[in-house]
């Protein structure tokens, strides 16, 4: 499992530390607003490679943060100034210079992320997906959608499915059905429209000459094909460029460190402008630079280094191989049919009053073969497969509307039959909190991700103490470790103290608007040590 120790932010001005997690069930509160729990709540998932969602009032770019994970018992720290890593396992310090290459150091180091089909393409999902499997932020919430625009609700879903092992795409039979008959509508259609345009094409035109609907149609299809394995070939070529670029920046930097660890038999290095022995390593976009002064910590930057030239190098012969083979391709597509200029030409553009019949024909043609596609995934799809994949969801779904049966004491209350609501019927208010609170414990219970479930305000909305007391319970049983945030009001303030369920990380008397303070500078720059660090580094 993965349980948090302690997050750390700040800079050489102002900082907050917090360390005093338990692995069980952790609730920060207080009976204020604004004193600094959801920038807790948010760092902690920010250092863990989510998107940045702090108020609005909060810039983190003008900060580090540092998170101590313990993994299965194996300390970990993870550093991130902006979107740079620094990663200190066991003996080792790794540096990783996007969210892409953390990406890949958290799957291959703390727990593997899965790969879906994204965009016709197989890809590994990154964090700002895989940690909404047990992430719920204060705001904004929309239980029919999923926190930022790149990822969809069905490939959160896919991600889901992929975790467990059924990892495929699938139609179920009443989305099959209306496929099917959408795609009857556009060929009923589609065959009005091009008699239409045959019709009001004249004998002898150019257009008619050249490119007749028909023909069009299949030099379009044609000129499509070419197209999409060119734009295939470039985005590889882009890729490979940029990984060879990316290699040849590294082995630079490799060669400039090594050379420092030559000794110099009649002085040393110093800097020019103030005479300082020192000396640092920075990241590209990052506003800390890493002591590289002793030969120990320049070795472990040099590792560091070799590793990611390893990783450079089999990239670009991967990408090499398939831009081969996406060439060999286009060459022989090309080959099959003769075609001009003025053919690309003719079904580029639009001509006359026939432009928005065309239009409407290649969308129409588009959105047939996708269909086509669809359901070609779904023809691919084993039987046995699907009934699986329904099984599992139907054990999720039980569990979900368990844990809402429990928290309205056996109110009768509408099933949810989904892991997100519709977009025109979202939950709000009381019912929203308990739809999150009981999807993120069915898929921590059936999914068995191993990452702590971080909840910001988890009674929001007015989530009374009767249905908390009665939902508590039920996280106790997973093995994840759960931390939450609450602000409660009146007579509830310093309710969890007593309590021997729960850890109390009691907030209260905490100053508004000033979590970070001088008294944590100290502490903060120390931890920075440990990582040889120095900030704002020209």
């Amino acid at each position: 499992m993965i349980n948090v120790r302690a997050i750390y932010l700040g800079n050489e001005a102002e900082a907050y530390i917090l360390d005093d997690f338990i692995d069980g069930i952790n609730i920060i509160n207080s009976d204020d607003n604004h004193v600094g729990k959801t920038i807790v709540m948010q760092s902690i998932m920010f250092a863990m490679g989510s998107e940045a969602m702090f108020p609005h009032n909060f810039k983190p770019k003008e900060y580090v943060f540092i998170i101590d994970l313990d993994v299965d018992g194996e300390a970990i720290s993870i550093l991130r100034s902006r979107d740079t890593f620094a990663i200190k396992k066991r003996d080792e310090l790794v540096f990783e210079e996007s969210k892409r290459d953390f990406d890949e150091f958290w799957s291959d180091n703390i727990c593997a992320l899965p790969s879906i089909i994204k965009d016709g393409k197989l890809q590994r999902v990154g964090l700002p997906l895989f940690n909404q499997l047990s992430f719920v932020n204060q705001t904004p919430r929309n239980t029919s959608s999923l926190i930022g625009s790149y990822y969809k609700k069905d490939d959160f879903k896919e991600m889901v499915f992929a975790i467990v092992g059924l990892d495929a795409r699938q139609l179920d039979s009443q989305a099959e059905r209306e496929l099917k008959d959408r795609k009857g509508k556009l060929k009923t259609r589609r065959k009005e429209l091009a008699k239409l345009v045959r019709d009001l094409r004249e004998s002898g035109t150019s257009l008619a000459a050249i490119s007749p609907t028909a023909d069009r149609e299949e030099t379009s299809r044609f000129v499509e094909q070419l197209d999409k394995l060119k734009n295939d070939i470039s985005e590889r070529q882009k890729l490979r460029n940029h990984a060879y670029v990316r290699m040849k920046k590294n082995e630079q930097l490799r060669r400039e460190l090594g050379s420092l660890n030559r000794e110099l038999k009649t002085g040393s290095i110093v800097c020019l402008d103030c005479g300082s022995k020192a000396i640092g390593y920075s990241m590209p976009e990052s506003n800390v630079a890493f002591d590289i002064t002793t030969q120990d910590m320049r070795q472990e930057i040099l590792r560091t280094i070799d590793y990611k030239i390893d990783d450079y190098v089999g990239e670009v012969e991967r990408l090499e191989k398939e831009i081969r083979e996406l060439q060999i391709r286009f060459t022989a597509l090309a080959e099959t049919r003769e075609i001009s200029l003025i053919d690309i030409i003719s079904v580029k553009d639009d001509y006359g009053n026939l432009e928005e019949m065309d239009r409407e024909l290649t969308a129409i043609i588009d959105e047939i073969e996708d269909i086509d596609k669809k359901l070609e995934f779904s023809k691919n799809v084993d039987a046995e497969l699907r009934k699986d994949r329904n099984d599992f969801m139907r054990k999720v779904l039980i569990s979900m509307n368990h844990l809402r049966e429990v928290v309205n004491d056996g109110i009768e209350t509408e099933d949810y039959d989904d892991l997100f609501t519709t977009n025109n019927k979202p939950y709000t208010g009381s019912e929203a909190t308990e739809f999150y609170l009981a999807r993120v414990y069915s898929l921590a219970k059936h999914v068995k991700h191993q990452l702590p479930i971080v909840i910001d305000s988890f009674r929001a909305e007015e989530l009374s103490t009767r249905r908390e007391d009665l939902a508590l319970p039920l996280y106790e049983e997973l093995q994840n470790q759960v931390i939450l945030s609450a602000t409660l009001k009146g007579q509830e303030a310093g309710k969890y103290d007593e309590r021997t369920d729960v850890h109390s990380i009691d907030f209260s008397g905490y100053a508004v608007n000033h979590l970070l303070s001088e008294d944590y500078v100290e502490q903060f720059m120390r931890k920075l040590e440990s990582f040889n660090v120095k900030l704002n580094v020209k």
